[in-house]
């Protein structure tokens, strides 16, 4: 799920290779340009956290999920999705799992990692596929053809929902049965394969960005059915994540995408403010109070107020922090430069 083209600011900057948002980041960034949040990050004097692992895993973009026991990295260079143990913060198995991640060039993406209802799922988009992994021997237990290029995946209670980029749709997937149920399309067909495409599930909806669009949909599990299509300003192109109260929808890293992230009230389906103050806001989970932000333009975590939507804490990370998850006490990054951090949150 990962363009980390340069934005444009008055100068001109390095491109990285075109991926999509969830794919690997094959260049580093090399530059950093001042932006209007600049000053608001010199006033930022609290620290998010501290860094207390830092676990190699293969390099390349793919999904990061914390659940089943155990916290997953998925990787698109070596085909691999590894396990990490945070009881001692290691590497304790790593599976092949195929051409998981084929990451053609932009505006395709590669695949995404989930975890609940008794399994580890991981979307192929090579293939159309997504494959249930058994979380106690790390193996295939099912391969399940879905849409045209899926990538991010959403677990909810009794369902597995996986956003097909070549629709765009969704596809619903049983995991008693381990098949597809539903499929629901979420915009025309002109709508498709622009970007990437996010998930969240949240407040007893799932939500899943179509940035063609510049909207953010809404769907109801208890009917299958879109409910709300919320417009955007600009194209919502990171990652999504939803609670009760509202969804959180980041721009992105690319000159064409929002340069914030974006607040909806999931009482009013309607946009109820932004996060100011970031440089190229990817990666978003909720946890601890807070909303937080993988920012790849400062390669900082920016821990944010919910209520007031103002960063009160950063702490940089360097690299290429994109994926974040959240579990075992922990806010968890996926680095796409070979290591998945643990993050101890500040009280």
């Amino acid at each position: 799920m990962r363009d980390v083209r340069r934005r444009s600011g008055g100068m001109d900057k390095p491109t990285c290779v075109t991926v999509a948002l969830v794919a690997t980041i094959a260049c580093a960034i090399a530059s950093v340009a001042t932006t209007p949040g600049a000053a608001s990050r010199r006033e930022v004097h609290a620290r998010a956290g501290k860094v207390v692992a830092s676990i190699p895993v293969p390099r390349g973009g793919g999904g990061l999920a914390v659940g089943a026991g155990a916290v997953w990295s998925a990787s698109n260079v070596t085909s691999t999705l590894t396990r990490i143990d945070p009881g001692r913060n290691m590497v304790v198995d790593s599976s092949k799992v195929g051409r998981v991640n084929a990451c053609p060039e932009f505006p395709r993406s590669c695949g995404e990692v989930a975890a609940g209802n008794g399994a580890v799922w991981v979307s192929r988009p090579s293939d159309g596929t997504v494959l249930r992994v058994d979380p106690q021997s790390n193996s295939i237990s099912a391969t399940i053809q879905v849409g045209p290029d899926p990538t991010p995946i959403a677990v909810t209670p009794g369902a597995i929902w996986v956003a097909n980029i070549g629709g765009p749709s969704v596809s619903r997937i049983d995991p008693a049965t381990n098949r597809v149920v539903a499929t629901i399309s979420v915009g025309p067909a002109d709508a498709c394969c622009f970007r990437h495409m996010a998930m969240s599930s949240g407040g007893g909806s799932v939500w899943v960005t179509v940035p063609k669009m510049r909207a953010v949909v809404r769907i109801d599990p208890a009917t299958n059915a879109v409910t709300a299509t919320i417009r955007l300003p600009q194209a919502p192109c990171g990652l999504v994540a939803a609670d009760a109260h509202a969804v959180w929808a980041a721009g992105g890293y690319a000159d064409d995408c929002a340069s914030d992230v974006a607040r909806i009230d999931a009482a009013t389906n309607r946009r109820a403010g932004t996060v100011k103050g970031l440089e190229g806001p990817i990666g978003l989970v909720l946890g601890f109070g807070s909303l937080w932000v993988a920012d790849l333009g400062s390669k900082e975590i920016d821990r944010v107020n919910l209520r007031t939507r103002k960063i009160v804490a950063r702490l940089p990370v360097r690299g290429v922090p994109i994926s974040l998850a959240v579990g075992f006490g922990s806010v968890w990054v996926r680095d796409d430069t070979g290591r998945v951090l643990r993050i101890k949150p500040q009280p």
